[in-house]
């Protein structure tokens, strides 16, 4: 395939400064986390790094019609470090037709204890989701509920954690590249997450959040709502708000708990967006998930408290990890005047954790739209595996 031909060969192409770099004495080492060259000690260090995954779905489709596909999901490669200690920098290249383009591109600076300060792109703080990437996520999508969160923005951001708790809060403008197929929410934003966790040990975690946004729309632009039913190589959607061109703003509110015991986490979200459109009614949309994962293996999930967000599960034995998934989530786009549809979908999945690296994924997804973006009632079964490798 054209994308892992063309992913292969720049990340050979980055790799191929190992031997210049030991020729000139410079510390390069390559292990679970990518390429990684010291320049001046700790003063300038790069990482090279990256993720690959590989998608099969198969579809039992009723009235909308999905193709059986093998596709490419992410292809990135993943260029970081630090400079001078206290700066810190990220910029992703995603080579797969499924938003290709840059992802992240920003600079940080942590030289202040118990703050952190961010521009350029990156994913805005509003969402657990979001903001725990998908090399980490349980299942191979995201909920429905996604839909509503803002995603990569470019803007500024600055936060402020300390033990248990985090506040997060940024000015953000558009995506890099505003696709009008994808995003049509030009605009400008106030978007900010607080998190609280008030046990954290390594037996359990109790965490809680808030995500706020208020976007104001560009004079004429358009605004849409839209997703797959879980799978990223859907081609087809069930619900759709269609462009709607009478929105001057909205504002979402999200609401997210979670709770850990050893290796079984269960958790869930809840997202409101509220349009200022009069022309329309004033149409709300909503929607959540419940999911339930469970280590067979013992592993846990770790969890960051500066980040407010759960990491990857890291296998202790040779023959891996072995992780179940459980998720029921709902999103509601018909109200007032706007019927884009109602689905819910359900979800099994499990996960094979192959060392630090690579993981084998089987979800099955059962969809139901009611009604579906044209007004009918509709379901469809999906089964769908993913290879991942990163680096």
């Amino acid at each position: 395939m054209k994308v892992i031909r063309q992913f292969c060969l720049a990340a050979a192409a980055c790799a191929a400064f190992a031997p210049a770099a030991a020729i000139a004495d410079e510390p390069l080492t390559f292990d679970e986390k990518g390429l990684t060259l010291d320049v001046a000690g700790d003063d300038l260090t790069f990482n090279l790094g990256g993720r690959l995954h590989v998608d099969a779905a198969s579809f039992d489709d009723e009235l909308t019609l999905f193709d059986d596909d093998v596709r490419v999901r992410r292809a990135r490669l993943e260029l970081g470090g630090t400079v001078l200690k206290d700066w810190n920098f990220r910029v992703d290249y995603e080579f797969s037709s499924i938003g290709e383009g840059f992802k992240n591109a920003w600079l940080s600076y942590r030289g202040l204890d118990g703050f952190e300060f961010t521009g350029g792109s990156l994913i805005a703080p509003f969402s657990l989701e979001d903001l725990e990437g998908s090399n980490a996520l349980p299942a191979m999508e995201r909920s429905l509920a996604q839909a509503l969160a803002p995603g990569f923005l470019v803007g500024g951001q600055a936060k402020a954690y300390r033990k248990h708790w985090s506040l997060t809060a940024g000015y953000f403008f558009n995506p890099i590249a505003l696709d009008p197929t994808v995003n049509n929410d030009a605009g400008e934003s106030i978007i900010a997450r607080a998190t609280l966790a008030p046990l954290n040990t390594g037996r359990q975690t109790l965490h809680f959040g808030a995500g706020f946004e208020r976007r104001n729309l560009d004079a004429g632009a358009p605004t849409r709502v839209r997703t797959f039913p879980q799978s990223g190589i859907a081609g087809a959607r069930l619900i759709d708000t269609g462009a709607l061109a009478d929105v001057d703003s909205f504002v979402s509110v999200g609401l997210e708990a979670a709770y850990r015991y050893r290796n079984v986490m269960l958790r869930g979200q809840y997202i409101r967006r509220d349009n200022d459109a009069p022309l329309l009614g004033d149409p709300k949309f909503q929607g959540g998930y419940v999911e339930a994962t469970w280590v067979l293996t013992g592993e846990r999930r770790a969890y960051s408290e500066r980040n407010g967000a759960f990491g990857g599960v890291r296998p202790k034995s040779k023959l891996g990890a072995v992780e179940l998934v459980g998720r029921f989530s709902a999103l509601d786009l018909d109200d007032a005047l706007v019927t884009g549809g109602e689905e819910q979908d359900y979800l099994a999945g499990v996960n094979w954790y192959l060392g630090r690296n690579f993981r084998i994924m089987g979800n099955y997804v059962h969809a139901r739209a009611t009604p579906n973006r044209d007004g009918f009632n509709e379901s469809t079964n999906i089964y769908q595996a993913r290879a991942q490798l990163n680096f």
